[in-house]
């Protein structure tokens, strides 16, 4: 992995902190305080759904906005 795609994935990261965490609290602790994570339920699925797919996102995105600058910065130096 690139280290400027590697940094970009850290700050981001660092900016989605506090949204993740409150976001983590509403779907997960909350639910859990009330008693959601009884056997036989499918919070497990929703958890696991809910702790996977934010972070996966996030490091998608700065890997295609990576890409997409390095292709962009390579057809700007083959046209001049």
């Amino acid at each position: 992995m690139n280290l400027g795609i590697r940094a970009a994935i850290v700050r981001a990261f660092r900016r989605a902190a506090l949204p993740l965490a409150s976001y983590y609290a509403v779907t997960l602790a909350l639910p859990l305080a009330n008693g959601a994570a009884r056997p036989g339920t499918a919070f497990v699925e929703h958890a696991l759904v809910v702790l996977v797919v934010p972070p996966f996102l996030i490091v998608l995105a700065c890997m295609t906005r990576g890409i997409a600058r390095g292709l962009l910065c390579a057809c700007r130096q083959i046209s001049y």
